[in-house]
């Protein structure tokens, strides 16, 4: 499976909030985030909250970059919380596998950071 997927009880509003206090609270930043409904409503558009998070555990970044500088190209971690009726969907694309599928690694440094990132989006 290429991602991590996990649906919460929660919106995303409130999810989002959550999701930064934990991230903060273990090391994690939140390099950008795009709010996709706010984006669209300039369109005319309207839909449900929707987030792109672009998150960086910087010693992660740095192990990942030292030992393949390709890694580059899957970091920061992509996280989209999208909200669906009362609930929030969350997806994570696993750079593990990317690691696998593209640069011709194991993926195990990618994997270990990806555990922790699945650790802080359990707990929401």
């Amino acid at each position: 499976m290429y991602s991590y997927e996990r649906t919460i009880e929660k919106n995303a509003e409130n999810t989002f909030g959550e999701l930064h206090r934990a991230l903060k609270e273990k090391g994690w930043i939140i390099l950008s985030y795009v709010d996709v409904k706010e984006m669209f409503k300039k369109m005319n558009k309207e839909i449900e909250p929707y987030y792109i998070l672009d998150v960086c555990y910087p010693k992660a970044a740095l192990e990942l970059i030292t030992d393949n500088p390709d890694m580059g190209a899957f970091i920061p971690c992509k996280l989209v919380l999208m909200q669906q009726g009362n609930k929030t969907r969350i997806l994570m694309p696993k750079p593990s596998v990317q690691a696998k599928d593209y640069l011709n690694s194991d993926g195990e440094i990618a994997k270990k950071y990806e555990n922790i990132l699945i650790e802080v989006l359990s707990i929401l």
